[in-house]
């Protein structure tokens, strides 16, 4: 209906559309009834332009059109809408299809086109390849965050003197969902730069990494529209811009509805491959291949992000399983799923760290294969290698003061821990969690009968990736040669086996 009013229309008004006012006010709400039915995205928007600018053969009426539709996407306060602007510009004024008003007039077109259409919205962010104050080289697309936050900023603007508190509490608030950013001071002082990190971050900040371009040869200027400042962008983590012209408020909204939606993602994910799981064969390697590879199609087909949080999720699942053929299907997934694939990770430390070290993991802590060696710490600091405690049975206890099943747990243990000891069996007690200071006084307000452990702050990474100490209590039954006989078991299980 809207398409036959326009024609009629069109017809009505031929060249006299300059001469009448009110003609072109009926034109202009026609325009806007049809845009109101069009799907507020950029991609059907654009179809929409075209469709509106070639209805008429008047050059007059398009150039009318093209000239009314560019004002109102420029001009929008809806984030995205400057690609609109930007598409009817190259296509219909720049390249004389059109003709617009005036040389000055064009040449503001020019410009609004070159420092925009590079990072709109969807777009791959273009790469910045920046130094830090001590001279080190920052990539932007290579920042091992989730979520990017772009700012760019100058020491001495007023605005970014207002927005920054805000900005830094927003990251604050994000901090947990892999936020980080990549401020890039757009002034040439390194010095300037020195002193503002100074008195803003005194303290060390792993979330902001702080660069310079000194004699702009970058063209951030012109990559990014950095004609005033602040300039903040969000990218997610394929580096993809899905945020800019923001400020402190528009982005924590946006990183609140993306967070939001990761979640419920990961949930239904989650809850998806629980269920998945209970119905396939992982019986041997070839049921398997046959239950994973059309997760892997399909997961594919949606993209790599979704591809990401499924094989990831459904590695945790199956490592974190105490039965032995979920295990070694995570072996599978890892090998033939993840670990081959890095190309399709933003974050190189999964299929390159955490994956191949808990998939090792996983191989070092089943029964019968040797418990990796550590070395845990008494109160004074004197080191003690697990490798090198001499018992016939070595009940290896992970524990936390925090945690509610360990004291019950080791009451349990406390009532055989004679009948143990004289059976050749050494309890050694690690608290995973606490520092120095609590450890030491945790020891003197709860008594126990064995030797109690700590591990050194540095140590706790390494210690995540040797042994399951993240469900606590954990209990790890070695005999003589450390040889894993069972784990994760109860005092009336520890009582059975040791013999």
């Amino acid at each position: 209906m809207i398409r036959k009013k326009l024609l009629i229309l069109f017809l009505f008004i031929g060249v006299s559309l300059f001469a009448y006012s009110q003609q072109r006010e009926k034109l202009e709400r026609y325009i806007e009834e049809y845009l109101s039915m069009t799907p507020p995205v950029t991609d059907s928007l654009i179809t929409a332009c075209d469709y509106l600018i070639g209805f008429s053969e008047d050059t007059l009426i398009k150039t009318h059109i093209a000239g009314y539709l560019f004002d109102r996407f420029y001009s929008s306060k809806v984030m995205g809408m400057e690609s609109v602007a930007i598409h009817i510009a190259k296509n219909y004024f720049i390249n004389k299809k059109l003709e617009w008003k005036g040389e000055d007039g064009m040449l503001l077109l020019r410009l609004f086109v070159e420092f925009n259409e590079h990072s709109l919205i969807g777009m791959d962010a273009p790469e910045l390849n920046l130094e830090d104050t001590s001279g080190n080289r920052h990539s932007l697309r290579g920042q091992n965050s989730k979520y990017t936050v772009v700012y760019f900023f100058d020491t001495d603007c007023s605005l970014c003197k207002k927005e920054l508190p805000g900005l830094k509490e927003t990251i604050k608030k994000y901090e947990g969902e892999d936020v980080g950013v990549y401020a890039v001071y757009t002034q040439s002082d390194v010095n300037r730069l020195k002193q503002f990190i100074q008195q803003e971050f005194p303290a060390e900040n792993d979330y902001w990494t702080f660069t310079i371009d000194p004699d702009f040869s970058s063209g951030f200027h012109k990559l990014y529209n950095v004609l005033k400042t602040p300039q903040i962008f969000l990218l997610d983590n394929n580096k993809k811009i899905i945020g800019r012209n923001l400020d402190h408020n528009t982005l924590s909204q946006l990183l609140e509805s993306a967070t939001k939606n990761d979640k419920q993602l990961s949930q239904n994910i989650n809850a998806f491959l629980n269920d998945y799981l209970k119905v396939v064969d992982i019986s041997d390697t070839s049921a398997i291949r046959a239950a994973i590879e059309p997760l892997f199609s399909k997961s594919i087909e949606g993209g790599p992000d979704l591809y990401r949080l499924m094989f990831l999720r459904l590695f945790d699942i199956l490592q974190l399983s105490d039965d032995t053929t979920y295990q070694k299907c995570a072996l599978f997934v890892a090998e033939n799923y993840i670990t081959n694939r890095s190309d399709l990770w933003w974050d190189n430390s999964v299929p390159g760290e955490y994956v191949p070290k808990m998939a090792e993991r996983i191989k070092r802590n089943m029964a019968g294969a040797i418990a990796n060696d550590f070395t845990f710490y008494t109160k004074k600091m004197k080191p003690v290698r697990l490798h090198e405690i001499d018992s016939k049975y070595t009940i290896l206890y992970f524990y936390s003061p925090k945690c509610a099943v360990c004291k019950p747990f080791g009451m349990d243990l406390k009532s055989i821990y004679k009948s143990l000891k004289k059976r050749g069996a050494e309890v050694i007690a690690v608290d995973v969690e606490s520092d120095l200071y609590t450890f030491k006084k945790e020891l003197k307000n709860a008594k126990a009968p064995w030797q109690r452990y700590y591990v050194k702050d540095e140590d706790r990474l390494d210690l995540f990736y040797k042994f399951r100490k993240e469900e606590v209590p954990m209990i790890y039954l070695l005999d003589s040669e450390k040889r894993i006989i069972a784990k994760k078991i109860n005092t009336k299980t520890i009582n059975t086996l040791v013999k």
